[in-house]
C-alpha cells in the first residue's frame, strides 16, 4: 500500500523547491534527469493547477505566505475571463473557486461565477457541447505553423478533453447557485461525448468538428496528441473516464458511472494498475509513458472514495484506486537512496509523444492530480 502520508510530504516539498526556482514563472514540465522546470511566461493551461498546488501546501504545512501567493497569482490571471479557451474552467476552478471555498473571499467567488458564465456562453448554440475555443494555448500541442492546428482552433472544435476542464466549473458554479443551466449544460456535453466520442470497444476519438451555430457534425480532425489517428490518446482517455466521475458525483445518475466503466474497463484490461503508455496503440515496446494520465483518474477515483456513505455502485471504481496510486508513488523521487535530484518529482509524464515534446518529463499537472488526490483522501475531501 502506499504511503500516502510520505507521498504527500514529498509533493510539498516538490512545491517549495519549484517555487524557489521559477521566481514569478509558471512552471510547466521538468528535465527527469535534473528535476530544472521549463517554464512558460502566462501559465498556459496549467497556471490555475499551480495556485491550488501554492494553497494546498500552504495549508499543510502552515505556510500562510503560500496562500498569499497563490491569491495573487489568480488576480494576475483575471484577465484571462475574456480569451476564448476551454480551460477557463481549470483555470478558475482550482483558483478562484477554490480560495474561495478554503477562505470564503466573496471577490474569489464572484470571479469564479464571472468565468463560469464566460465559459458558458461559449456552448455550441446546436448540441451544447463545450468547445476548445479561438484562444486556446496548449504548449507543444498548438503551433501556429500547423496549418491542421490551426484549424482547430475554433468554436467547432470539440475535444474528449472538454468533460473536464470546462465543466468542473459548470459542476461548481451548479452548487453554488442552484442555477441548471450550469447542470443541463454539463449534460448536454457528455452526452456529445457518449454519442460521438467512444468507439464500441471502449477507447475515445481525440476531436470531432461541429458547426457551432447548428451542431450539425462537420469532421473527425486528425490526431493532435495521439499516435494515430485511429488510436487511443491515454490522457484523452483519462479526462473521458474522470468527467464522467464528476457527473456521478454530482448528480448520483448512475448512468455516468457505466459510461465511466466502460472506459475504464478499456484501460484496465491493458495496463491494470501500471503506468499507461501515452497512447494505448503506440507498438513501441519502449513507448513513453504518461503517468499524469493515471493521476487524472485517481484524483476522480480519491474524491469517489471519500463520499460518506460509499455507494455501492462506486466501489468497483473505488477498489482500483490504491494500486493505482501504488503505481504512482513508487515514481516519486527520491527512487532510491543514491537519488539526488529534487524530492518529489513525478516522473514519467508525457505531454506530447507525437511531437515528442516533454515526452519523459515530470509534468506540473501530473504533481498535481496526485497531490489533489493524496490531499483528499487526507481531508476527506476536497474544498468546493
Amino acid at each position: 500500500m502506499a504511503n500516502r502520508e510520505k507521498a504527500l510530504e514529498l509533493l510539498c516539498q516538490r512545491v517549495l523547491s519549484t517555487r524557489e526556482q521559477i521566481g514569478d514563472a509558471w512552471a510547466h514540465n521538468a528535465d527527469p534527469e535534473t528535476g530544472k522546470w521549463n517554464t512558460v511566461e502566462t501559465g498556459d493551461w496549467v497556471d490555475g493547477h499551480w495556485v491550488d498546488m501554492l494553497r494546498m501546501t500552504g495549508e499543510l504545512l502552515d505556510r500562510p505566505e503560500l496562500l498569499e501567493e497563490a491569491f495573487s497569482r489568480t488576480e494576475s490571471i483575471r484577465y484571462k475571463l475574456e480569451l476564448d479557451d476551454m480551460f477557463r474552467g481549470h483555470r478558475f476552478a482550482y483558483s478562484a473557486a477554490r480560495l474561495h471555498a478554503a477562505t470564503g473571499d466573496e471577490h474569489m467567488r464572484t470571479l469564479a461565477l464571472a468565468a463560469a458564465w464566460a465559459l458558458r456562453s461559449s456552448a455550441n448554440k446546436g448540441n451544447g457541447a463545450m468547445p476548445v475555443g479561438t484562444q486556446c494555448q496548449v504548449l507543444g500541442a498548438v503551433e501556429f505553423s500547423d496549418e491542421v492546428a490551426k484549424g482547430a482552433l475554433s468554436r467547432n472544435t470539440i475535444c474528449v478533453d472538454n468533460v473536464h476542464p470546462p465543466l468542473i466549473l459548470d459542476w461548481w458554479a451548479w452548487k453554488q447557485t442552484g442555477d441548471d443551466t450550469f447542470r443541463i449544460g454539463a449534460e448536454r456535453m457528455l452526452k456529445v461525448l457518449e454519442e460521438h466520442f467512444i468507439r464500441e470497444d471502449g477507447s475515445t476519438i481525440e476531436n470531432i468538428m461541429f458547426n457551432w451555430e447548428t451542431g450539425e457534425l462537420i469532421t473527425e480532425i486528425p490526431t493532435l496528441l495521439g499516435y494515430a489517428d485511429d488510436s487511443c490518446w491515454t490522457r484523452g482517455q483519462a479526462w473521458a473516464i474522470a468527467g464522467n466521475l464528476w457527473g456521478y458525483e454530482h448528480t448520483r445518475n448512475t448512468h455516468y458511472l457505466e459510461v465511466a466503466g466502460k472506459l475504464f474497463d478499456y484501460w484496465w484490461d491493458r495496463v491494470g494498475a501500471d503506468i499507461p503508455p501515452w497512447d494505448f496503440n503506440d507498438p513501441d515496446p519502449d513507448a513513453p509513458l504518461d503517468s499524469s494520465s493515471s493521476a487524472i483518474v485517481c484524483s476522480a477515483l480519491a474524491r469517489l472514495a471519500v463520499l460518506d456513505p460509499l455507494p455501492e455502485e462506486a466501489k468497483p471504481f473505488t477498489e482500483r484506486l490504491e494500486p493505482m496510486l501504488d503505481s504512482l508513488c513508487k515514481r516519486l523521487t527520491p527512487v532510491d537512496d543514491q537519488d539526488e535530484r529534487p524530492a518529489g518529482m513525478l516522473l514519467d509524464g508525457c505531454m506530447n509523444g507525437r511531437k515528442q515534446v516533454a515526452h519523459r518529463n515530470e509534468l506540473i499537472w501530473g504533481d498535481f492530480y496526485l497531490m489533489e488526490a493524496l490531499y483528499c483522501l487526507e481531508k476527506g475531501g476536497l474544498a468546493s
